[in-house]
Order: structure tokens, then C-alpha cells, then sequence
């Protein structure tokens, strides 16, 4: 399943192209036919995602989507450009948590909006989800200013970081015009 958007891909990552992506960035590029440009995996975002990878792997394969990593594909010249990804299935609450990052030469130019807006579209339409959260840092403007524009509210604060939240249901056609499609290959 790929999430089509005007200029963006979204591509989830099955378990294979996780693990590659871990162990062997070279040949995940070349199986997808695209060039990673995102965040560099080191440290503890490598970290995170050897962990969701274990979580993906230890659930039903329906959940798959809640645990992998989406990729933020440009069209137009096949640069996989930023990272998507759940923490994990609907909880009791019906909530979802959603982390992000862009590679920063891509950074102000909208690609995180239409990407933010697209995935928060897909999960308003999956079973059992009724809220998406995400939280970032107290002085990280830039995230707080694209969760404002994305239709998220701030909902808690802590010294060090603040919750914000998108209720559904909610009217998120304006954002982006998105198509799904089950293309194995981009």
C-alpha cells in the first residue's frame, strides 16, 4: 500500500525494507529504485527504529502499518526525503502517537505538511482510531508551528516538552488531495 499525494509518496516500510534500512541503506535504495536523503539513522533514532522493528515483528501482521516507518518519497525525482511513523497500534483511548523528521535540506518547503496531513488522513479512515497525538520538544517551534497548521491543539505541557492532539472526526480533505494505491513498486 503506498499513500499518493500531489508531489509525495508515503511508502511503508514492510519488515524487510526495516531491516534493510538498519543493516544495508545501499541495497534498500536500489530494491525501492530511490536515494535515502533523510535524517542520517545513527544514535537513537537508530535506536528507535531497531525498536519499532522488534514491536512490528511481535504483532499481528495487520498491525504492521502502527509499527513501521513511512517514507516521505519525492515524485519528481525519487528522493526519499523524511520519515513518518506510529508508535504503535490504537490504544484504549482510540489514540495514536506519530513522530516525524525531514531531512534538512528539505526542510520549508511543505513537504512535511502535505505528509503530516496525508497519514493523519489514512488513519482517520482505519478502524479504531479516534485521536492522533504527538508530542515535541518546548523550544522545537518549527514542529509546533506544522502540528497548528496540520489541525492539531496543544493539550500538555512539561517543562520540556508539550502534547499536541487531533481529534477525529474531523474534515481533512481540504489539506491534500489523497490517493491509495496498492503499487508494489514506486
Amino acid at each position: 500500500m503506498t499513500i499518493e499525494l500531489n508531489d509525495l509518496y508515503l511508502y511503508p516500510l514492510n519488515s524487510e525494507e526495516l531491516s534493510l534500512w538498519l543493516n544495508n541503506l545501499p541495497l534498500l535504495e536500489k530494491n525501492l529504485g530511490c536515494k535515502y536523503c533523510a535524517e542520517p539513522l545513527k544514535g537513537l533514532f537508530k535506536d528507535v527504529v531497531q525498536s519499532q522493528l522488534i514491536l512490528g515483528l511481535s504483532e499481528l501482521p495487520e498491525n504492521w502499518n502502527w509499527y513501521t516507518y513511512w517514507f516521505l518519497i519525492r515524485k519528481s525525482d525519487k528522493k526519499i526525503i523524511g520519515t513518518l511513523f506510529f508508535k504503535g497500534k490504537p490504544n484504549e483511548n482510540s489514540e495514536v502517537e506519530i513522530g516525524y523528521g525531514l531531512g534538512k535540506e528539505f526542510e520549508n518547503q511543505g513537504y512535511m505538511t502535505k505528509a503530516l496531513s496525508g497519514i493523519c488522513i489514512w488513519a482517520n479512515n482505519q478502524p479504531g482510531v479516534k485521536q492522533i497525538i504527538a508530542e515535541t520538544k518546548i523550544d522545537n517551534y518549527k514542529s509546533q508551528k506544522l502540528l497548528r497548521r496540520c489541525g492539531f491543539e496543544p493539550f500538555k505541557q512539561t517543562e520540556t516538552s508539550i502534547c499536541f492532539s487531533l481529534l477525529f472526526p474531523t474534515d481533512l480533505s481540504s489539506h491534500n488531495e489523497v490517493s491509495h494505491s496498492e503499487a508494489s513498486h514506486l
